[in-house]
C-alpha cells in the first residue's frame, strides 16, 4: 500500500509499506521509528493509505489518524519475522545517508555472524508497528473505455 504522511515543510511525502493486519481498530505496518516517515507521524499523526488494484481498476483511500500499536504487539511480530529480516532492521538506519553499500552489508554480516538460526534477537526499541484508525474510507470502480 502507499502511506502518505506530511512532511515539516508542509510537502506531502509517499512510499511503498507492507499492511501486515487490519481489524476494527484500523490497518497495522511496522517501520523503523526514526525513519523520515516515523518522524513525519510523531510530528503529525495524520496519514493516507492508498491501495490500487490495476488489472481491477479499483483503490481504495483511507485517511485518519496513525498511533504506535502496542510494545506487546511489536515485539510479537518482530519475533515472527524471519532471523534476516530481523537482522537486517537493526543494522538498516532508515533514512540515513550510508558512505556506500558495503558499509550496511558489513554491518549485518557482522551480526548475522554473532548468532545462530534459533537466537532470539530482541526488538530494537527504534523499531515498531504503526496502526491507522480510519476517519474516512473511499471506494473507487474504473471501467474498461473500450
Amino acid at each position: 500500500m502507499t502511506l502518505s504522511t506530511c512532511a515539516q515543510d508542509g510537502f506531502p511525502n509517499s512510499r511503498i509499506v507492507l499492511l501486515k493486519g487490519f481489524d476494527k481498530r484500523g490497518f497495522v505496518f511496522y517501520t523503523n521509528y526514526e525513519s523520515d516517515k516515523g518522524k513525519e507521524l510523531a510530528a503529525n499523526p495524520n496519514a493516507c493509505l492508498l491501495f490500487y488494484w490495476h488489472p481491477l481498476q479499483r483503490t481504495v483511500r483511507i485517511r485518519g489518524k496513525v498511533e504506535k500499536t502496542s510494545e506487546q504487539e511489536s515485539d510479537d511480530y518482530f519475533g515472527s519475522r524471519p532471523l534476516k529480516s530481523r537482522l537486517a532492521a537493526i543494522a538498516s538506519n532508515q533514512s540515513s545517508v550510508i558512505p556506500d553499500k558495503e558499509c550496511l552489508q558489513m554491518r549485518f554480516t557482522k551480526l548475522l555472524e554473532e548468532c545462530d538460526e534459533d537466537a532470539s534477537v530482541p526488538r530494537p526499541l527504534h523499531w515498531g508497528g504503526y496502526r491507522l484508525t480510519p476517519t474516512s474510507i473511499e471506494f473507487w470502480q474504473g471501467k474498461s473505455l473500450s
